[in-house]
């Protein structure tokens, strides 16, 4: 047995790997063809680039993770199949349940490998991406600017913007839209023709020129009051310690899940009973989503190994080119299931835990079908190989 699960996992190991390192770079593509170009207009160095690369691996490792066990098993097996090795094996006495405990005892250690990558490596390094671009934007403010594009950095405190391009010459933004006060009942929208970002100590003012002012009347909702300005500053930003050593992100995403727990038990204080559109309503669900979010995508590595093991058995020709296209099948539809779900959680039209671990769920299920399948299919051939013996 021990010679078996020695040789499962020396199968198993470089599929996964390459698996991982190609998953893993592919993914992180998007974010360096955007992070590069947007350096390259900014004229930032490429230096903080590399940093902030870093920085995301984290939270992209925790993904690939379980995708790279599903198509290393796939893999693995599927050579083992093609080769006739698994025939062999099961010629010399060998089970199905030998074949499937092994691949399940490394689905769990890297279940728990990636739980431990969700609640600290992930944290830590989403807190560290954030605080460097409020640093790298402190000394160069034009990084965190993009035309056409709304800033929603402060939606939390009820503030977002947004401005149409900056002026080639002056560099000004120009057609700036600032929305304020949107929680409180009675938001403020501010307009001007011209905008300067200006960064003072542990403050972010934005200068505006130029511009109107659009307020609700106490006491009349269908009216509103119009004030005209020359010049106008509104504060965007107030960071107590700037220091990156000492930031720390209030992203339910970016938090640990014993933080990310005190959120959620804080939160259902704020939201009254059958109240599904407020603020703290909206956010209740996204923490609790993002909660349930960080044991579904570690634990999928199991039921992926569920379902990987009998598929993995059933490839008879071409095994590795195979199980790479059954694997990345069964990803994707996972993955699409896991953002619909996350999407119905967020909005209120399903709970958090159902929404987040239904992609498990459905693929255990099937997995569960496969292995009956499989188990039932190694006692026939048991017994007819007894059968042939007797007669």
């Amino acid at each position: 047995m021990k010679i078996l699960t020695k040789y499962a996992i020396k199968e198993f190991a470089p599929p996964f790997l390459t698996s991982l390192l190609c998953l893993t770079s592919i993914l992180l593509l998007e974010e360096i063809f955007r992070l590069t170009r947007l350096f390259v207009k900014k004229g930032i160095s490429p230096l903080y680039l590399f940093e902030l690369l870093i920085y995301v691996l984290p939270a992209t490792i925790v993904v690939t993770i379980p995708m790279s066990t599903l198509i290393g098993i796939l893999i693995a097996l599927g050579r083992l199949s093609t080769d006739n090795e698994i025939t062999a094996m099961r010629a010399h006495g060998v089970s199905f349940q030998q074949l499937l405990a092994p691949m399940l005892v490394t689905s769990v250690f890297l279940s728990i490998t990636d739980l431990i990558f969700m609640d600290y490596a992930l944290p830590h390094g989403n807190a560290a991406y954030s605080s460097l671009k409020r640093d790298i934007s402190r000394k160069n403010p034009t990084f965190v600017l993009e035309e056409g594009v709304v800033m929603k950095e402060m939606e939390g405190k009820g503030k977002i913007w947004m401005f149409e391009r900056i002026h080639p010459e002056t560099g000004r933004l120009l057609d700036v839209k600032l929305w304020d006060a949107i929680w409180s009942g009675q938001p403020r929208f501010v307009q001007s023709k011209q905008a300067v970002l200006l960064f003072e100590k542990t403050h972010a003012w934005l200068n505006l020129y130029d511009g109107r002012t659009y307020e609700i009347v106490p006491g009349k909702p269908e009216a509103y009051r119009v004030t005209s300005f020359e010049e106008n500053r509104i504060l965007l930003d107030v960071v107590e310690d700037i220091k990156r050593s000492e930031f720390e992100s209030q992203s339910p995403r970016s938090m640990s899940i014993a933080k990310l727990r005190k959120r959620i038990h804080e939160l259902r204080k704020q939201v009254k009973q059958n109240d599904e559109k407020s603020y703290q309503a909206i956010q209740l669900r996204y923490a609790q989503v993002e909660y349930h979010k960080k044991f579904s995508i570690p634990f999928a590595c199991l039921f992926f190994a569920l379902i990987g093991v009998p598929l993995g058995l059933m490839v008879k020709k071409s095994g590795r080119m195979v199980g790479l296209g059954i694997g990345l099948t069964l990803i994707v539809v996972y993955y699409l299931l896991l953002q619909l779900g996350q999407s119905l959680g967020v909005n209120g039209k399903m709970t958090a835990w159902v929404a987040m671990w239904t992609p498990n769920i459905f693929t255990g299920f099937i997995g569960l079908m496969f292995l009956i399948r499989s188990i039932i299919e190694d006692k026939v051939n048991k017994i007819q190989t007894l059968s042939g013996e007797v007669n």
